[in-house]
């Protein structure tokens, strides 16, 4: 079963700023997502004290989500170079 989609403000910022500079990494990263959204657990589990934080990559950026399992929902939270 297919989870919503959430974005925090801060990542609903970083991808309208992709969108507009970069497409084709905006492209990636979407296609990423729907691919997150059908499977959330294929992320990269965070340690802590980022417990409950996964992440993907997508060139050098990286994606943050957690997921919330009685909402059914992943809530996709910073878009950033990996440092």
């Amino acid at each position: 079963m297919i989870y919503k989609p959430a974005f925090t403000e801060k990542m609903q910022e970083e991808l309208r700023h992709r969108k507009e500079r970069d497409r084709t990494t905006y492209e990636q990263v979407m296609k990423k997502i729907a691919q997150i959204l059908e499977n959330p657990k294929i992320g990269k589990p965070m340690r802590r004290p980022l417990t409950g934080i996964r992440r993907f990559h997508v060139g050098s950026l990286v994606v943050t989500y957690r997921i919330d399992e009685q909402a059914h929902e992943v809530i996709f939270t910073s878009f950033e170079h990996h440092e």
